[in-house]
């Protein structure tokens, strides 16, 4: 089992190498271009990416296994996190990742749970931030968005099938209700169920709870999650200068902040695709040459994704094997 289980991590990097061969090789064009220098930054930046999401990650428990293996744990994640959209892998590996170290199911979900939660505060907290400070960049970009018009939406002359829909919805809902009511036993059970697991999260919430009281662990989860998104606009930053393009970092950070929430309404496989464009479309309207908007999100592509994809999808057949997660 082992085995098939290192075989498909090796297959799923052939199969998501073989679908985006050209990006990968647009990106390894781009790359070729640009300022050595400026791309060590971007590689640092991206091992401090994974050492952050560990941190935050040891914020959120009550034990600690060591950094070394969380690390290794959160670069296998990165794997998973291609295969699976909205981040679903990563979070099925730390979950699996803190039952090994004893942490109860229930726990280990809340603990995951914890930590995205405290990673989306941090984003907004930090938007609103980037956005005081240079509220032009946002104007700007407001202004290539599309703002839909709500009557090519909902023309007037639908009013008639509009409200014959609602008619339908109305006696399919009250048909739904008639079949509830036959079925009380059922609901009965599956209200104890849902009162027994409602129960249990009140609980291990306390635990949580518990974890957040140590000042340690509460500063290990706060700056673990502020800097992640920090480290992924330094990358794009870095990618900038290094292609000789004039922008300055907080107009990136609000650029990358932005984009990112976007996409994340409509999620894909590592954001793959649906970022891509946002970002592009972003730096094109914060004054960046398409050209080197292409080239930037090409490489921040590459060395996110494509370079440590191989690397990562061996860490996780290792970790499997050696049952870390």
């Amino acid at each position: 089992m082992k085995v098939l289980l290192g075989a498909g991590a090796a297959l799923a990097v052939v199969v998501l190498g073989v679908a985006h061969r050209t990006a990968v090789d647009a990106g390894g064009d781009s790359l070729a271009g640009a300022d050595g220098e400026w791309l060590v930054l971007a590689v640092l930046a991206t091992v401090a990416m994974w050492l952050a999401g560990a941190v935050s990650l040891l914020g959120t428990i009550p034990v600690r296994p060591p950094l070394g293996r969380v690390l290794a744990v959160q670069f296998a994640a990165s794997f998973a996190n291609h295969l699976l959209p909205a981040g679903s892998g990563a979070m099925a590996v730390n979950v699996r990742f803190l039952q090994r170290q004893g942490i109860s199911r229930g726990a280990a979900v809340g603990a995951v749970g914890l930590n995205s939660l405290a990673t989306g505060i941090t984003h907004v907290v930090l938007l609103a931030a980037a956005v005081a400070v240079a509220p032009s960049t946002l104007v700007r970009v407001g202004v290539h968005l599309p703002r839909p018009d709500v009557r090519t939406i909902v023309p007037p002359s639908s009013h008639g099938p509009v409200a014959f829909a609602a008619v339908g919805a109305a006696v399919l809902s009250a048909g739904a209700l008639v079949a509830l009511r036959g079925s009380r036993r059922r609901l009965r059970r599956r209200a104890r169920r849902v009162a027994s697991a409602a129960r249990r999260l009140v609980r291990e919430m306390r635990e949580l709870g518990e974890v957040l009281r140590h000042p340690g662990r509460a500063a290990a989860l706060w700056l673990g999650s502020l800097t992640l998104p920090l480290f992924h606009a330094f990358i794009l930053f870095s990618l900038l200068r290094g292609l000789q393009a004039s922008i300055g970092a907080g107009t990136v950070l609000v650029v990358y902040l932005g984009m990112s929430s976007l996409t994340a309404v409509v999620p894909s496989p590592g954001a793959i695709g649906g970022l891509d464009v946002a970002l592009v479309a972003g730096l094109v309207a914060a004054g960046v040459s398409s050209t080197a908007a292409v080239a930037t999100v090409l490489g921040y592509r590459m060395i996110t994704v494509w370079l440590p994809l191989p690397p990562a999808a061996c860490t996780f057949a290792v970790l499997l094997r050696r049952r870390v997660i």
